[in-house]
């Protein structure tokens, strides 16, 4: 549909070739296997980077295009992603190890356990210090 509303732009001053070079690019393809696929060569390719500013245009709003709707699918790929992780944590037939990684992965994700690193690191140095643990052994933390 997409297509449609670009033909009132720069598409309708590029060849049928140029065309499906963009296609091509936009969609992963390199600059080898695009031209292939337009049957010309890559260094034609090149130069219409280079130098046709409507084919740059044209490239770069497909590109674009084609970014924004991997991005719609991979939101749309959230809430079962939520789903499956929650599944992990709460399932009564998944493993103790299993269900603590699920967990660990979500407090990474949500940023908690950047603040937790810095803690465990300084707990640490505290912990190689003999004369500062001391004081803690008391408490069951040695």
């Amino acid at each position: 549909m997409k297509q449609n509303t670009r033909q009132n732009s720069t598409e309708s001053t590029l060849t049928p070739k140029q065309i499906q070079v963009i296609e091509a690019l936009a969609s992963g393809a390199s600059v080898t296997d695009a031209a292939k696929r337009a049957g010309v060569d890559r260094s034609t390719v090149y130069l219409w980077m280079k130098d046709d500013d409507n084919f740059e245009a044209e490239l770069s709003l497909a590109r674009r295009e084609c970014a924004d709707t991997m991005r719609a699918r991979l939101r749309e790929l959230g809430e079962d992603a939520v789903k499956a992780v929650r599944e992990l944590m709460t399932g009564t037939d998944v493993s103790a190890a299993v269900r603590l990684r699920a967990a660990l992965s979500v407090l990474q994700g949500l940023g908690a356990m950047d603040e937790s690193r810095g803690d465990l690191a300084m707990i640490e140095k505290w912990r190689a210090s003999s004369e500062k643990w001391e004081h803690f052994s008391d408490f069951g933390l040695s």
